[in-house]
């Protein structure tokens, strides 16, 4: 974020301060618990001086490069949901407040440290199981952009789990609610304001994002298909350094010198993702000719380059390192961007059975024959990239990071 909206956040996080310290609520409880039937009777609430911190640093620096919320609407639906007694609450506003909590503790290191990986991992698991307590509430109460939302980020919660079957389930149900909402037609939300427009926009493109990661992850077919998608995609960056702050998930080097979208390459590194699912793991991939798997590969590894290239070099695997300074967000960010990109490279350079030229190469040196094998055409790229990827997975490493899968 930009230091005026970071500035203007803090404002409107003291004005809501302010406001509910004058007009308090009491809570039945205020740490997790792990009575999760009493959470959701009661729909609890940590206090505000501890729950409001957490906020600010999601909508700094988490919600400031994957935009799953605006932070003027959130903070008033925290001032609203403050305001009133546990059992007065929506549930769907206080699943919400749920969510963005657990994210905060699984993905943001808080910067004075005062609170250990295995403490934060275990609140946000506590935090998340209460959003999960009014999950029937969510997804069959009137669907509102909140719901998807709220949805949306419990998936970003459960995909850090060696096992993605509750992200792939949820996943699903979620977007039949976006479709439901006509979230991937620009016509649906033609009759909205221009800031309700973008938060459609933009949650879609986040569902969008989660659906191909999964899919490639799990070998699964994605859900969304990309012929039934009319949107524009994510601005790449504001007009100038005085923009109007509309671009969501621009990042900047620590000097400032060099700045990209990251929100805009995860959705186009996710297109490509359905991609690699189809040429590699797809029912139609096995239906093809061999001349027609490879020419597939091909296509898809020639997006995967163009895409690579279009990523400024300050921002690559090993250089990203120094040039976003000691931000283990943005590192943790960068893994994920770096990794799912190695795993594309690795899916379409591996040696397939398909490929004839591999296989009469492997059969002539099985035969005594004098040639040299001949490596997929990406390898030398590949093994580059790799080496980058390790530097900056040995710096953002610690055993209780959350990109584990």
């Amino acid at each position: 974020m930009r230091a005026d909206e970071v500035q203007n956040l803090r404002a409107r996080v003291q004005e809501l301060e302010t406001q509910l310290t004058q007009n308090p609520v009491k809570d039945d409880d205020h740490q997790p618990s792990g009575n999760h039937s009493n959470a959701r009777s009661f729909m609890i609430l940590p206090p505000l001086q501890q729950a409001l911190p957490m906020i600010e640093m999601f909508l700094n620096k988490l919600n400031s490069v994957l935009p799953l919320f605006h932070a003027g609407t959130f903070l008033r639906l925290v001032g609203e949901c403050y305001s009133r007694t546990p059992r007065q609450r929506d549930p769907v506003a206080w699943a919400a407040i749920n969510v963005v909590l657990a994210l905060t503790c699984q993905q943001i290191s808080p910067p004075d440290g005062d609170c250990d990986a295995g403490a934060r991992a275990a609140h946000a698991t506590e935090y998340l199981n209460r959003a999960q307590s009014v999950i029937s509430d969510v997804m069959l109460s009137e669907t509102r952009l909140l719901n998807i939302q709220t949805l949306v980020g419990m998936v970003m919660v459960l995909q850090s789990a060696h096992d993605p079957t509750q992200a792939l389930i949820l996943i699903a149900a979620t977007i039949r609610l976006a479709h439901k909402m006509g979230l991937q037609n620009r016509i649906t939300s033609a009759h909205l304001d221009p800031e309700e427009r973008r938060q459609h926009t933009h949650v879609f493109w986040l569902v969008y994002i989660l659906d191909k990661d999964l899919s490639l992850r799990a070998q699964q077919p994605s859900i969304q298909l990309d012929d039934d998608i009319d949107l524009d995609l994510p601005h790449s960056l504001p007009a100038d350094d005085e923009g109007d702050g509309d671009a969501p998930g621009v990042i900047a080097t620590a000097d400032g010198n060099a700045r990209m979208n990251y929100f805009l390459a995860r959705v186009q590194l996710a297109n490509i993702e359905g991609g690699v699912y189809d040429c590699i793991f797809s029912t139609r991939a096995a239906k093809r000719s061999p001349e027609e798997r490879l020419a597939a590969a091909n296509s898809v590894l020639e997006a995967l380059e163009k895409w690579q290239a279009e990523i400024p070099s300050e921002f690559g695997g090993a250089a990203v390192i120094t040039s976003i300074a000691n931000d283990s967000t943005s590192l943790g960010l960068f893994c994920v961007l770096h990794s799912i990109s190695l795993r594309c490279m690795t899916l379409v350079n591996r040696a397939h059975a398909w490929n004839d030229e591999w296989v009469r190469g492997v059969h002539d040196i099985v035969r005594g024959g004098m040639g040299k094998l001949q490596l997929p055409i990406g390898w030398a790229t590949l093994v580059h990239q790799a080496r980058d990827f390790m530097i900056l997975f040995e710096r953002a490493w610690s055993p209780e990071i959350w990109f584990r899968w």
